[in-house]
């Protein structure tokens, strides 16, 4: 379970750096072919929308990112745990091995 979420996360991890990239350079090219073209009143709207865009993309981004600090904090609480009581269970398993007593193994 904890294997197939850290799978996932690596390929959105990987998602968002295409992203991030690329579609800042394909936006910009598109503003400035239209911008050298002429055609003002839909170079106008490219920026709009390119701005909303860009703003709506950083929020859920910023999100999605909070969402994974928090989900690796979680684990490594979980994690944390699961160490303290695998030292108690070596504790106690030592202190059961030296309290036994050693005997030479029987030859048949």
């Amino acid at each position: 379970m904890a294997f197939e979420q850290a799978k996932n996360t690596i390929i959105q991890t990987n998602y968002w750096k295409f992203a991030a990239s690329s579609v800042p350079i394909v936006a910009l090219g598109a503003i400035f072919f239209v911008y050298f073209i002429g055609w003002e009143d839909l170079f106008d709207k490219l920026v709009t929308i390119g701005s909303i865009s860009f703003f709506a993309i950083a929020v859920f981004w910023w999100w999605w990112a909070i969402s994974k600090i928090v989900e690796m904090m979680s684990r490594s609480h979980r994690m944390e745990d699961n160490f303290d009581d695998l030292k108690k269970e070596l504790k106690e398993i030592k202190r059961d091995v030296g309290n036994r007593q050693w005997r030479e193994p029987e030859i048949d």
